[in-house]
């Protein structure tokens, strides 16, 4: 309460408010509220002079059907407030309402035995005895949903520094590898298509001299020079492929950079030149 004080003044003439409750139950007004956290501070006053109609009309709009309130303290609040001002006018299940929501949205809170009279402080104690699984599950869940956010500001807060040592024994490697490690993936990607394409077509020939083969290794009459066609493509797309992969190889050394330096990385997955990494 922001008015201990004035607040236990009140609650010390509560038990006369409770014993003779107001005939008039208050009806939520259907208006939505424009300034939810102002309506919680007059509610706040109303219920200081012991005005629990008012409270309910005030409050009510604030957590039905939809909670207004931003701060948890104020939706907390305003669950007490409506339990007791609801237990005050002797709507007991509607107090039970509004005290079983304070518990579940907060499974520590405990009304203060100075300011709340102890029929009041009694029923609440009766309501967490009765809802005690269900209390420790809601203070399983709040202790995860804490612990997910608190890592979430660690990586969020997280800096990494790598220093990347590249390699001479990747940069003699075919297909690209060395353009890739030396952070030139548009000539790694060409040099990687070309070199699988003419070694694609050396094996591709190779095959087709195979299949002309006679079971004695020897080829028809009339397959000779179809045989000879294909192994002088074979040799001149293989030809091809090794000059590729040399090619690569020296330009990926003379490109070669042995210290790429001091790189900040964000913790999660990087895509880099050797492939999907994760970063923890």
């Amino acid at each position: 309460m922001r008015c201990p004080a004035a607040l236990l003044a009140a609650t010390l003439a509560a038990p006369l408010a409770y014993a003779q409750p107001r005939a008039d139950a208050p009806v939520a007004t259907a208006a939505r509220p424009a300034d939810p956290e102002r309506e919680l501070a007059d509610a706040e006053n109303s219920y200081l002079y012991g005005d629990y109609p008012r409270v309910v009309r005030k409050l009510t709009p604030l957590v039905e059907p939809d909670v207004l309130l931003v701060s948890a303290t104020d939706q907390a609040q305003a669950y007490e407030l409506l339990g007791l001002a609801h237990f005050f006018l002797d709507q007991r299940e509607l107090a039970r309402k509004y005290f079983e929501r304070l518990i579940k949205f907060r499974p520590d809170y405990e009304l203060n035995p100075v300011l709340v009279p102890p029929p009041v402080v009694a029923f609440y104690g009766e309501l967490h005895e009765t809802l005690a699984d269900e209390i420790k599950r809601r203070r399983d869940e709040l202790r995860r949903q804490e612990e997910a956010e608190q890592e979430r500001r660690r990586l969020a807060s997280t800096i990494v520094y790598e220093r990347r040592l590249n390699s001479r024994f990747v940069a003699s490697m075919p297909f690209g590898m060395g353009q890739f490690q030396n952070e030139d993936p548009g000539l790694g990607a060409l040099f990687l298509g070309t070199e699988l394409l003419a070694t694609g077509l050396s094996f591709g020939f190779y095959l087709a001299v195979l299949d002309l083969r006679a079971e004695d290794g020897t080829f028809a009459r009339g397959d000779v020079a179809r045989a000879e066609s294909l192994q002088q493509a074979q040799l001149v797309s293989g030809g091809i492929a090794l000059a590729l992969v040399l090619g690569g190889i020296l330009e990926a050394h003379l490109a070669f950079d042995a210290d790429d330096g001091l790189t900040e990385v964000r913790p999660g997955p990087v895509i880099g030149p050797q492939g999907l990494l994760w970063r923890f």
